[in-house]
């Protein structure tokens, strides 16, 4: 216990992290093998372009199909492949009585030397419950299935081997298991509550990730993944401008908004806003962990743009760049990320009925538009 007492002194990981410095990613397995933690999922900048991976009520929220791309390249001056990529799909229905939509969503991160890599597979499926013609509430699920994987046979450093006068001592003692990886089946559940008017919408909502804190040892060993606790809000504030010589419309949007994050003593949460204008998006956002022992602080800048195939269809393309701007954690350099999103508002399961029509009729309200 002291090599790991040792480890989370940050003079000594600092000493660590120039004699082994390739070695340096694995530390954290070094650390989840040899005691009892609960670990902490992976976020993205970009939370509102992956919104069915924090909350599963996103599920269908707005008509047609949305596919969704991501990917996420994290702490560059590391080595090591630290990456998380994220891929989704759902699709609205509102022909099924009560029915919100459906969906899959696939999740890898790769970590170290890609020595440690954790696929999540699951389907989404959400209910909607209006409200009003200007409010609904949607609740969503996820099911799935996680498989975490482990190479021992790489250059793995596990605590018996770390002193902390002489650094590697030499081999482990601690005995491979019987299989590099473990299986286990994960719950999540959602809800949101979603307003409009006055050309402002509003989006609530909170998840909670890991309902059945499945086991995640490779040993045997009480190693619960502990429950994540999302909340979020933010709002879309559609200002229109008319130009020109022939009152041309131009579309402007502010998309302000915070989410935040808890799971075991680990919290996070991002503050920011979004601009859309002319096809063109622009973001900051300040983002802000608090740990244990210590906090880190990072300044997001996004750029992207809105490439409209017809009226109904568009291809989105995000960009974001993390920059830390403190001093705890900016050794390890800028995060990027990038993102590519799919709609189709006309794309749906089953004929369309009276309701879609009556919708389309009003031109989508901006409940069931896709508005930012």
């Amino acid at each position: 216990m002291k090599a790991i007492e040792y480890l989370i002194n940050g003079s000594q990981i600092m000493k660590l992290m120039k004699a082994h410095k390739y070695k340096l990613s694995l530390m954290v397995l070094t650390i989840f093998l040899s005691i009892n933690l609960k670990a902490q999922d992976p976020h993205f900048s970009q939370f509102f372009s992956s919104p069915t991976y924090y909350n599963p009520a996103y599920t269908g929220l707005s008509l047609g199909l949305k596919v969704r791309m991501h990917a996420r390249k994290l702490w560059m001056n590391l080595p090591g492949e630290n990456y998380l990529t994220n891929f989704s799909m759902d699709i609205a229905d509102r022909n099924i009585p009560g029915a919100g939509g459906i969906g899959v969503l696939f999740n890898q991160t790769s970590e170290g030397l890609g020595y440690i890599k954790t696929t999540t597979t699951g389907i989404l499926p959400a209910v909607r419950i209006p409200l009003s013609q200007s409010a609904i509430i949607q609740v969503g699920a996820m099911a799935g299935f996680v498989r975490k994987e482990v190479n021992f046979d790489g250059n793995l450093i596990f605590a018996d081997q770390l002193d902390p006068r002489w650094g590697y001592i030499g081999p482990s003692s601690i005995s491979k298991p019987a299989d590099n990886y473990v299986v286990y089946p994960d719950f999540s559940f959602g809800s949101i509550f979603q307003f409009e008017g006055n050309n402002v919408v509003g989006t609530l909502g909170a998840a909670v990730h890991h309902l059945m804190e499945p086991n995640q040892s490779f040993f045997n060993l009480d190693a619960p993944l502990a429950r994540k606790y999302v909340g979020h809000f933010d709002l879309i504030i559609d200002i229109d401008e008319y130009e020109g010589y022939y009152n041309r419309k131009k579309s402007f949007k502010l998309n302000p908004g915070v989410i935040f994050q808890q799971q075991a003593e680990m919290t996070n949460f991002n503050l920011g806003m979004n601009i859309y204008m002319s096809h063109l998006y622009l973001g900051i956002w300040f983002r802000n962990d608090v740990l244990e022992y210590s906090e880190f602080a990072d300044l997001i800048f996004l750029a992207g743009i809105n490439i409209g195939f017809t009226e109904n269809s568009r291809m989105k393309l995000l960009y974001s760049h993390d920059m830390a701007i403190s001093t705890n954690n900016n050794f390890a350099g800028p995060s990027h990320e990038i993102s590519l999103i799919l709609e189709f508002d006309n794309l749906r399961f089953f004929k369309q009925t009276e309701i879609i029509k009556n919708v389309k009729s009003r031109n989508f309200s901006p409940i069931e538009c896709s508005p930012f």
